[in-house]
């Protein structure tokens, strides 16, 4: 159809238009059928690498011919190669923008070799899609706005940047086979959530994050091997099941993220988000709920972990999590609603800090609640939480 779209100027990356057929915004014999894209910015890009257009020329061989119609006060980017039908791509931009327009408002695409990792596109500011091999490809990510199809192997693909999207088409693009023990996954570095990174598996089916089961995905850390696992725990006929791993790269604080916002599933992406899980590392995460609540799952190091106004839940999986001298610090714990969860580590109630009991004690001169396991392990570590105020009367 002929769609009419806004860009958003608050965005200060830019949009991103992907058209991937002609027919999508094209003109012809009888005229203009093309969408009109209002308050375009200079940040913003034209995907068009599916019809293998990427930059401004002559409108021939894969280059746009880019016009001002003054009377319409309309840009016209176009390509002037007619396809079988006679019908030839064209968008209309709101507005004078024909002396500006240059490569850095179109993605550009480019398919690694064996002989290509990609790192001579690393520093580069322009948006590419970028296409792997069947191998086990070792690829440098670009800055920012890359659409990275990996392929077949276990991919190596380092990131640091922001808003890459890394799209899994084939369930054996990233997968482990139990019965075999064969495993070919992929390995994401510096994948972060607060800078817009995403995982897209909505061609897999995924339909959202869950115990792995039923066309969910289970999101966890893995503490020993040091990255994020988001895996189906459901085989296809050969014994294949969906791995993917991932560093992640959240330095600065998150507020009202989950883990679910790292991925595009198939579906409407909706979620009961007051059931869903933010994840950490073994560095120090400052995440901070959304009013919808949510499970805080801060990982090791010592994380600040704020509660807002719905039902929060912070989550222990290891004492490690929050060892003594390098504990967790919970603000804004509303002890009539929210919950502490260390299930896992196999605690059974609050007591004197013993025999799998936990210890409430409150300290009047840094005005905090401690929870205190009074048992060290091994290497003398225990575990312990501290909460920004006194709840000690009513916390049970």
């Amino acid at each position: 159809g002929v769609d009419t779209i806004t860009s958003h100027s608050a965005y200060v990356y830019g949009n991103t238009f992907v058209y991937t057929s002609v027919t999508d915004s094209y003109f012809d014999k009888q005229g203009s059928h093309s969408d009109l894209i209002k308050d375009f910015q200079s940040t913003d890009v034209l995907d068009l690498t599916a019809l293998g257009l990427e930059r401004v020329g002559n409108g021939h061989n894969g280059d746009l011919a880019v016009t001002y119609n003054a009377d319409e006060d309309i840009t016209y980017v176009r390509s002037l190669d007619k396809n079988a039908q006679g019908q030839a791509f064209e968008v209309r931009l709101e507005g004078d923008h024909a002396a500006e327009l240059g490569t850095q408002n179109f993605a550009l695409r480019y398919d690694l070799t064996a002989e290509s990792t990609g790192r001579e596109h690393g520093l580069s500011n322009k948006q590419y899609v970028i296409t792997g091999t069947d191998g086990d490809d070792v690829l440098v990510v670009p800055r920012s706005g890359n659409i990275v199809t990996g392929g077949g192997g276990a991919d190596d693909m380092s990131g640091g940047g922001s808003r890459n999207t890394f799209v899994f088409e084939h369930l054996t693009d990233s997968f482990v086979n139990d019965g075999t023990g064969q495993s070919s996954v992929d390995l994401i570095h510096s994948f972060s959530l607060g800078d817009g990174d995403l995982l897209d598996v909505s061609a897999l089916g995924f339909t959202g994050l869950g115990d792995g089961y039923n066309g969910t995905l289970n999101y966890s850390y893995d503490n020993e091997a040091g990255y994020a696992i988001a895996q189906s725990f459901e085989a296809d006929e050969d014994g294949n099941r969906f791995a993917v791993h991932l560093t992640q790269y959240d330095r600065d604080p998150l507020t009202g993220l989950q883990d679910m916002d790292r991925f595009t599933f198939a579906g409407d992406n909706a979620a009961d988000r007051a059931n869903q899980t933010l994840t950490g590392d073994n560095h120090r995460d400052t995440f901070t709920n959304s009013t919808a609540g949510g499970i805080l799952v801060g990982g090791g190091d010592d994380d600040l972990l704020v509660g807002n106004t719905g039902v929060d839940t912070f989550r222990y999986v290891e004492k490690s999590d929050s060892f003594r001298g390098n504990s967790d610090f919970i603000k804004n714990f509303d002890a009539t609603q929210d919950r502490i969860d260390v299930s896992a580590l196999g605690y059974t109630g609050l007591g004197d800090g013993t025999d799998g009991t936990l210890k409430v004690i409150y300290d009047t001169a840094l005005h905090r609640t401690y929870l205190k396991d009074y048992e060290a392990d091994a290497d003398g570590n225990r575990f312990e939480i501290s909460i920004d105020k006194n709840v000690a009367k009513t916390f049970t």
